[in-house]
């Protein structure tokens, strides 16, 4: 059951923009994916997979036509049929990233034109209840 999920934000979702997401995993579920995408071309700015078959999250970006080096989280608060929240927040160097309001990891920007983010994407197994999208400052 891939429940799929895309928002465009044609001025840019980086830097200062936080993304949370609240769902719930089905039973069944092995992964899913949240993806920041680039407008003008297939790069992933940032791919975070959290997967359940191995309790692993593993964030990394698509450039130049290939994944670069993956990064793993070392805690995966996460459970099958639990509720979650996720918030990625960005600013100027770093994706934040909070499960249930605990900071989990930081991700280093790749992508140097922040403001060529533009698309959020959650693809596979996750039931979305909500997803909003802010505008924080950025300190």
């Amino acid at each position: 059951m891939a429940s799929r999920f895309e928002a465009s934000c044609p001025d840019g979702l980086c830097p200062g923009w936080s993304v949370i997401l609240k769902g719930e995993t089905p039973a069944e579920a092995s992964k899913f994916e949240i993806n920041f995408l680039c407008d003008r071309d297939d790069r992933i700015a940032f791919h975070f997979n959290p997967r359940f078959t191995e309790s692993d999250i593993i964030c990394n970006s698509y450039m130049a036509n290939h994944w670069g080096q993956e990064e793993r989280c070392n805690s995966f608060p996460l459970g099958i049929e639990e509720p979650f929240q996720i918030e990625i927040y960005s600013d100027n160097d770093n994706f934040h990233v909070y499960i249930d309001e605990t900071k989990v990891m930081q991700y280093k920007h790749r992508v140097e034109d922040l403001k060529t983010i533009t698309k959020l994407q959650v693809v596979n197994d996750v039931n979305i209840s909500s997803l909003e999208i802010t505008k924080k400052n950025v300190y």
